[in-house]
Parts: C-alpha cells; sequence; structure tokens
C-alpha cells in the first residue's frame, strides 16, 4: 500500500492549512464590514479576492471528482456563498437608486442558491433512504410543496424588504410590477449560478456524467425550472405586493408619489 513521506505529508498539510485559512480570512472580513458600517476599500477588496480564489479552487476540485470520490458532500460551498452574501449586504448598505437594486438581486440570490443547495443535500438524503416508504404511503410530493412554500418564504420576505427599502409609491400596478421585476431577475440570476454549479459538479461524476447531463440539461427539465422560477415569481409578486401595501398604508409610511 503506498504512503505520503513525513515531508509531503507536512507540504499536504501546511498548504491544506493555507487554502483553508484563505477561506477564514474572506468570511472573517466580510463580517468584519458588515459589523463596522464604514467603508474600507482594502479590506473589501481582499475579502473579495480571497473568497474568489476560494470559489474557484472549489469548483475545480469539484470538477475533478474529489469530493464524489471521497463520498462527501461540498459543504466548502456554504462558507463561500455565505461570505459572498454578506459582501453584497455591505454593498447594499453603501448604495442607493439602481445599484441598490443590483446589489438587493445579487444577495437574494445568494440566498435562494444556498437554500437550492442545501434542499438538494436534504431531498437526496431523506429519498435515498426513505424512498420506497414514502412512495408506498404517497408521500413523495410531501418534499417538493415543502421546497416550494420555503421558496416562497425567502423570495416573499425579501421582494417585501426590497419594496420597503426603495420606497415604492403607494400604487398597486407599480407596486407589483417593481416586485415581478425583482423576483424575475432574482430567480434567473439564481438558477444560471446554480445550474452552472451543478454543471461543474456533474463533471466530477466520472463515468456516470453523461447520464447525469442528460438528465438535467434537457429541454423538459429547463422548461419545468423556468415554470417554477415564473410560478415562484407570480406568487411571490402577490404575497410581498400587498403585504407592502398593507403595511405602508397601516403604518401611513410617507413614500415618494
Amino acid at each position: 500500500m503506498y504512503s505520503l513521506s513525513l515531508e509531503a505529508t507536512i507540504v499536504i498539510f501546511v498548504i491544506g492549512g493555507i487554502i483553508l485559512l484563505i477561506l477564514l480570512l474572506g468570511l472573517i472580513f466580510s463580517i468584519v464590514l458588515l459589523a463596522r458600517q464604514r467603508r474600507s476599500r482594502g479590506l473589501e477588496i481582499t475579502a473579495w479576492i480571497f473568497n474568489s480564489l476560494w470559489f474557484i479552487f472549489d469548483m475545480v476540485v469539484a470538477g475533478a471528482g474529489v469530493f464524489k470520490k471521497a463520498d462527501y458532500p461540498n459543504f466548502f460551498i456554504f462558507p463561500i456563498l455565505l461570505t459572498f452574501f454578506l459582501l453584497c449586504q455591505y454593498r447594499a448598505n453603501l448604495h442607493s437608486g439602481t445599484k441598490l437594486k443590483v446589489w438587493y438581486v445579487a444577495k437574494t440570490a445568494i440566498i435562494l442558491i444556498i437554500f437550492f443547495q442545501l434542499n438538494s443535500e436534504a431531498i437526496n438524503f431523506i429519498y435515498g433512504r426513505f424512498y420506497e416508504a414514502m412512495k408506498q404511503n404517497h408521500l413523495l410530493l410531501i418534499a417538493p410543496v415543502i421546497s416550494l412554500i420555503f421558496t416562497l418564504l425567502i423570495s416573499s420576505i425579501a421582494a417585501f424588504r426590497y419594496l420597503k427599502r426603495t420606497g415604492q409609491p403607494l400604487v398597486n400596478n407599480d407596486v407589483l410590477k417593481n416586485a415581478a421585476i425583482f423576483l424575475l431577475c432574482t430567480f434567473l440570476c439564481a438558477e444560471l449560478a446554480q445550474r452552472l454549479i451543478s454543471f461543474i459538479d456533474i463533471l466530477g461524476m466520472g463515468n456516470i456524467r453523461d447520464t447525469y447531463l442528460k438528465i438535467y440539461f434537457n429541454v423538459m427539465n429547463i422548461l419545468r425550472t423556468l415554470g417554477y422560477s415564473l410560478l415562484c415569481t407570480i406568487l411571490g409578486t402577490l404575497i410581498a405586493g400587498y403585504s407592502y401595501l398593507n403595511y405602508a398604508k397601516k403604518n401611513k409610511v410617507e413614500l415618494p408619489v
């Protein structure tokens, strides 16, 4: 059996420690930026660079099939996404107008990507162990329904906060239109990024990757995804839009006409 020499083991641990330190520093810097609520260009640029390097490294490792060979989920993606979210939140706090809207879309899309990743891991775990029992008891639709409820909850709260932050006028059509545009852009960004991550993950599956590519990247699957995004956009728009209108009128919020 092949074994590494002491020197090689030390080198691997040192390199691994440096890489892990970069991830932790990116996360720590983003937390510091958000907590201080002050501009710090150098710290922000460093956090973006460190986290981007970690994201590239994570995608390379996932694409090479390291996680699949070790039968280990890619949990490193979560602190990476969390750091990106904190940096987008920091940017959103500094801006107004169009830039604010862009950063709000970005941070909400990242929240959805994190949920999609967690939801995928949870569904794979549940179906992998209880699929037959759930099928016999006609419970297979429970997971998708719960997923839809949480997606609507996340998107509706985000759209409500977006409407509140941007100070929308109390005109039904304008509120619903702005909420719909926000959610549509958010879901499109989230789905595109999620598919990119999934594509790289599938590349690391070895001999079975072609099968998964055909399943995940066929026309029907893409159409179902677009339909799901459109459904969430419509329902989220109605929930967030009318919640915002009721909130603004009830609290007599002074908004621009």
